[in-house]
């Protein structure tokens, strides 16, 4: 990976196939992107397993199409594409992506304390 540069507002592809995955896979959860200066730094995952739900999250099938995770995929990058400093979180219930937030931060120089 040495030598990779990343270019913003991009999920490259390897990075891309592993949130798919994840949407394929998590019951319940979050994964969240993480951006600075608009680049992909991490991509991290939170899978919660809820005991009252415990039978079903065996494993099944994705339930997505191969149309519908590309039609995810192209809303994820839409979103991240717009994040300059801060995550994009992807809140799964129940195998199934909920909500997307998009939490940014701001910093302000020229302050007394020059910024967060």
């Amino acid at each position: 990976m040495a030598g990779l540069r990343l270019q913003a507002g991009e999920i490259p592809p390897k990075a891309m196939k592993y949130v798919l995955h994840g949407l394929c896979t998590i019951g319940f959860g979050e994964m969240v992107l993480v951006a600075q200066d608009g680049v992909l730094m991490q991509v991290e995952w939170n899978e919660k397993r809820r005991l009252d739900c415990w039978h079903d999250t065996a494993d099944t099938e994705s339930a997505y199409s191969e149309k519908a995770l590309l039609e995810l995929a192209a809303r994820i990058r839409k979103k991240f594409r717009l994040l300059q400093y801060g995550k994009l979180v992807l809140v799964i219930r129940k195998g199934r992506l909920m909500q997307i937030e998009r939490t940014e931060k701001q910093r302000f120089t020229g302050l007394d304390g020059e910024g967060i």
